[in-house]
Parts: C-alpha cells; structure tokens; sequence
C-alpha cells in the first residue's frame, strides 16, 4: 500500500528544485538589469553640434520678443526622438522638453523657446540634451548635451 508513494517524491522533489531555479534566475536577472540600467550611458556618438552660418553658432536671445532662438544639427550616426533643454539663469532656472525635436540623421532643427528675462534674470546657460530610442526605450544622453553659456543678441 505504502509502495505506490515512494516514486512520487523524486518528481516532486525534482519539480521543487527546478521551480527553485526559476525563480533564482528571474530575481538574478531582474538585478543585473536593474544595474544597468542605473549605469548606462548613451552608447550612440550622436555628434550633435549648433548650426553655424558664417561662422558663429546659431543660438541667441531676442530682447524684443523673450525668446531664445536656436538651430542644431545632427549628427549621421543615430536619429534624435527629442531634446531636453535647461536654461539656467541668474534667478532660477527653466526646463523645456521638446518632443516634437524628431531630428532625422544629419539633419537640422529650428526652433524658440520663450523665455522671460524679468522672471528668470539674464541667462547663464543653455544646455540641450539629446534624446535617442535605440532599443524601444528612450535613452537620455546627458555626456553628449551642447552647452553654451555667452548667447549674443538677436
């Protein structure tokens, strides 16, 4: 009667041990991702730059009308899905995020952002930050932001 029991518990056992390792490998795998992420830096050279015409760049702030006037233009190594840009000035500072910045490879964006000057003090800096979707998740490249920090007049 007894007899019947003893070849259940090596296939238990057996469906023990391999659910163990299951769940052993989801939460190794669970961290490593975790850390990577936590440690990842933009891959892609994007090999942003600002437009220059006649040999100045072309970013500048128009006094009139608040408005910081900005051109780029991207490199031909990967396709840019955004750009963040931080406006320090003396006063506080100012964030804008411009998702419709869908820069194609070695192309050009234009664009103004608005700014007011009474509100945020003169501008100390401008940092624009690009951001690429190599793999289905947006990846902001910080170590490859463009940086200016004397903007000449309009």
């Amino acid at each position: 009667m007894f007899n019947n029991r003893q070849g259940i518990a090596p296939i238990i056992a057996t469906l023990v041990l391999i659910s163990f390792a299951v769940v052993i490998g989801v939460v190794v795998m669970n961290f490593g991702r975790a850390q990577v992420q936590l440690e990842s830096k933009c891959a892609a050279d994007i090999g942003l730059i600002f437009s220059e015409i006649g040999g100045e760049k072309q970013i500048c702030f128009d006094d009139n009308k608040d408005i910081i006037k900005l051109s780029i233009e991207n490199g031909v190594n990967t396709e840019i899905t955004g750009l963040m840009v931080n406006v320090i000035g003396t006063e506080r500072a100012e964030s804008f995020s411009l998702d419709d910045a869908d820069v194609s490879k070695a192309g050009v964006y234009l664009t103004d952002l608005g700014y007011n000057i009474d509100g945020n003090g003169e501008i100390r800096q401008v940092k624009i930050i690009p951001l690429i979707t190599p793999f289905d998740e947006e990846v902001v490249c910080t170590e490859q932001a463009l940086v200016a920090e004397s903007l000449r007049a309009c």
